[in-house]
């Protein structure tokens, strides 16, 4: 991808993912922040607990979001959905706990690391 698109991608839209998402939790138990992947490659958003919580999965959160270069493409082009999306994470996050072995509550998964690659930014 275009280093310009990618690194327009992180300031204007990864960031704000992030942001969201580590609203839903305690800095003191989560830590949600953007991996840059360098010049031409897109960022990950990433999602790492400090610990786990009483119940769940073996392991603390290790989950990196990353979106398909199509995906950002789309949203680069026309970002009117943008808003909805941002406020449909909470929704978005316990569909993917029925998608895969993540629970966002006991701040746990079943692997050491997981990785979500999403094909859209729709609500």
């Amino acid at each position: 991808m275009n280093p310009k698109d990618c690194q327009r991608f992180e300031d204007e839209f990864a960031v704000r993912i992030a942001e969201k998402i580590g609203s839903l939790y305690y800095p003191q138990h989560v830590t949600v922040d953007v991996v840059s992947q360098g010049s031409g490659h897109l960022p990950a958003v990433r999602i790492v607990a400090d610990s786990r919580g009483e119940s769940g999965f073996p392991f603390p959160l290790n989950v990196y979001l990353t979106w398909r270069e199509q995906a950002i493409e789309a949203l680069l082009a026309d970002p009117t959905g943008f808003e909805a999306y941002i406020e449909s994470l909470p929704k978005k996050m316990q569909e993917w706990m029925q998608e895969r072995p993540i629970d966002f509550g006991s701040r746990t998964q079943r692997e050491p690391l997981e990785h979500l690659f999403l094909d859209h930014f729709d609500a």
